[in-house]
């Protein structure tokens, strides 16, 4: 019998949810790390307290096998958009029929859309969420609409975490500094002023280790509430590249002014077209930021933690030095 109890961690083998199996797994909970085929990544092989879980989102029966005699669920997998709902609907089912009613689900603060200013949890979108922020809300309600059901014992915590860096980042460490390499990315002047809402994965994983203890705890949290997660220092997009660039070693990011940022922008989809069909050249165009990063970059937005720390009993603690040196 493990310490704490058993927890079911949906998609273990991507960058936050190895972090989140990784941390319930040191803290003493026996760790059924959901995976699409049976192989646990390298990172988690020499891990006690995890055990690899056939967990594929798409067939049922993979998930009642799964949660059967879970604790507490912890679904942090995600596919793609228009996936998202139904595959988080089949969950869900399988939780109600083994009777397990405890789950944290990461969303995301992409469900704001293009909101800007103070961000409360109860603020609706402003704009449009894009198809990634519309499936997490349609998540969010699933999730409601089932811990309304009877019985009444159900209950779950939302986590819209931020932007979420650190080692093994794929989008906002790895791929960001191929773009500082590469002159894709810089000093985007005002159009890059926009406030980052970043948050490390370890703090990511810690908070969501104090979900998991509000949850199953003897007292446990009762129905459901979303919580935006966002780190302690939440500089301008420009200040995080050049942190990231120096961290990495990297020459300070070149400026990028109005004229340049439209014509990248211009040319964007027909590099990224042509590098699919091997020309070359085309990298540095190729890696310019889409319209929806472009926007994110410029957005203004303050996410009010408030919650989370009422709720979760704990904050975010890693500052940007610190979350840069253990990232690259």
């Amino acid at each position: 019998m493990s310490e704490h109890g058993v927890a079911l961690v949906t998609g273990a083998g991507g960058f936050i949810g190895s972090a989140v199996a990784t941390r319930l797994a040191d803290v003493g909970y026996q760790v059924r790390a959901g995976l699409r085929s049976s192989a646990l990544p390298e990172t988690l092989r020499r891990r006690e307290g995890l055990v690899a879980t056939p967990c594929d989102l798409d067939q049922p029966g993979d998930l009642r096998a799964a949660v059967d005699g879970a604790d507490v669920v912890v679904h942090a997998a995600y596919g793609p958009d228009a996936e998202m709902e139904p595959q988080c609907r089949r969950l869900l089912a399988a939780m109600a029929e083994a009777g397990c009613g405890a789950l944290v689900h990461f969303s995301s603060i992409a469900v704001y859309g293009e909101r800007e200013g103070a961000i409360v949890e109860s603020d609706g979108p402003v704009g449009s969420p894009g198809g990634y922020g519309d499936a997490k809300i349609a998540c969010e309600a699933a999730i409601a609409a089932w811990a309304g059901e009877r019985p009444a014992d159900r209950r779950a915590l939302l986590l819209r975490p931020g932007a979420v860096y650190g080692r093994g980042s794929r989008f906002w460490v790895d791929k960001t500094r191929a773009r500082l390499e590469a002159g894709a990315l810089g000093d985007l002047g005002p159009a890059g002023d926009g406030v980052a809402p970043l948050i490390h994965v370890d703090d990511v994983a810690e908070m969501t280790f104090a979900a998991v203890r509000r949850l199953t705890d003897v007292a446990p949290f009762e129905g459901v509430a979303a919580l935006n997660l966002v780190g302690p220092e939440t500089p301008s997009w420009n200040r995080y590249f050049a942190d990231l660039a120096a961290a990495a070693g990297l020459l300070a990011p070149r400026s990028i002014g109005a004229v340049e940022r439209a014509f990248r922008a211009a040319l964007l989809r027909p590099a990224q077209i042509g590098r699919r069909l091997g020309l070359p050249g085309l990298a540095g165009l190729a890696l310019s930021p889409a319209p929806g990063e472009r926007a994110l970059f410029a957005r203004r937005a303050a996410f009010s933690t408030e919650a989370a720390e009422r709720v979760l009993l704990t904050s975010a603690v890693i500052g940007l030095k610190d979350g840069l040196a253990r990232s690259v």
